[in-house]
């Protein structure tokens, strides 16, 4: 099942933190601030992870958080009707990918992380988003179909790195990212076509 199918439920479980933030008058922004400040805390967690194993335990919590809080910048954005509501959008896409990038370029020069690998899955990861966001600066609609959205990445990097302590075995993260990478790629063709559909659909 693709993560973001929960996607609904998921905010109403976050409508309290949601209700916080607005009360506690959090702006969007400082919200994506935080999801970045998380993702370089959960890069240098992965980096450190060479030295100790069981820094890994952090990995899921981190995932979850991020995960939450670019979920809660969206909500809290449509609840107060932010203003410059079109800047904000194109803040938050690019600080997406700035938290992206600091995120996996920790796992990828770990030392037991093939790092050709991880670079390889990184840049996929990121014509994941382009691509999903390129339809609709065409004048169709934000993609966000296929297998390796942003919340399927937060989850299959967790499961690598719990299984990595279970199994004492390094070399599952490897998997973990060339299964990342071939989705995404999957992902990418299959938002291109979607794409491609909508537009022509718009002649």
């Amino acid at each position: 099942m693709k993560i973001y199918s929960i996607k609904p439920q998921f905010q109403k479980f976050l409508n309290p933190v949601k209700n916080a933030f607005i009360k506690l008058k959090i702006s969007p922004t400082t919200i994506n601030v935080l999801a970045l400040v998380i993702s370089i805390i959960g890069g240098l967690i992965i980096y450190y992870s060479s030295f100790n194993l069981k820094l890994l335990w952090a990995i899921p919590f981190i995932a979850f958080i991020r995960t939450a809080l670019n979920a809660l910048d969206g909500m809290v954005a449509r609840e107060t009707r932010a203003k410059n509501q079109k800047f904000g959008e194109v803040l938050n896409e690019f600080i997406d990918r700035l938290s992206d990038t600091v995120l996996f370029l920790g796992v990828a020069f770990a030392s037991y992380v093939n790092t050709v690998l991880g670079l390889s899955a990184l840049v996929c990861i990121l014509l994941v988003s382009y691509i999903g966001i390129v339809g609709k600066a065409a004048g169709g609609t934000r993609q966000y179909v296929g297998l390796m959205g942003k919340a399927d990445r937060m989850f299959w990097l967790s499961v690598g790195c719990v299984a990595v302590i279970l199994f004492s075995n390094t070399e599952i993260i490897n998997w973990m990212l060339w299964f990342i990478l071939f989705f995404s790629l999957v992902t990418i063709f299959m938002r291109f076509f979607a794409i491609k559909r909508e537009l022509y659909k718009k002649r």
